[in-house]
């Protein structure tokens, strides 16, 4: 139970540290929210909330392992409290997961809002090229997210977008019977 709260933790409240490395790495799909941009000292509030959830869930998985050595009469109760290293290493391993997790979120509603964008340009008859629908796709999609993220809403919204599968009719129509 500890460990599924653990992984809540990293994958919704301390993915503004992931976005931030991914928007120092140029990432195009990586947006930070305003309240984490705005307040510097997020940063290093969440990274350490980030180690000291995870010591704690680490503590107490540990002493459920000392329980079970008592329990059991296996060893010392206190060779039980050596298990605090391999949770940590599950706790990292967890964090990766959940960033990875975010990364694809994030990447599937940039995407979808690439679709939008490139169907738009076509549909008037105005092609452009890559770099100009990017730059157009970059500008609606951190738009979208600010406004969003105005109405409390930035999560599910870009949830929302990255579950939804919906393609335009035409581009269905092309691919369909050409």
């Amino acid at each position: 139970m500890f460990w599924v709260a653990l992984f809540n933790w990293f994958w919704r409240y301390s993915n503004p540290l992931f976005l931030r490395k991914m928007v120092k790495k140029r990432e195009k799909w990586a947006v930070l929210p305003d309240f984490a941009s705005k307040d510097r000292s997020f940063y290093a509030r969440t990274r350490l909330k980030c180690v000291l959830f995870s010591f704690a869930v680490s503590a107490i998985s540990s002493c459920s392992v000392a329980w079970l050595f008592k329990a059991l009469d296996l060893a010392d109760p206190l060779y039980g409290f050596a298990s605090v290293a391999v949770f940590l290493l599950v706790a990292v391993l967890l964090y990766r997961v959940a960033m990875r997790k975010v990364a694809e979120i994030y990447q599937s509603a940039y995407f979808y809002e690439y679709r939008r964008v490139r169907y738009e340009s076509e549909r008037k008859g105005a092609f452009q090229n890559e770099g100009d629908v990017h730059n157009r796709t970059i500008w609606s999609f951190t738009k979208k997210l600010r406004n969003a993220e105005a109405h409390r809403r930035l999560w599910k919204y870009v949830n929302a977008m990255a579950k939804t599968k919906k393609i335009p009719r035409d581009v269905y129509a092309e691919t369909m019977y050409v």
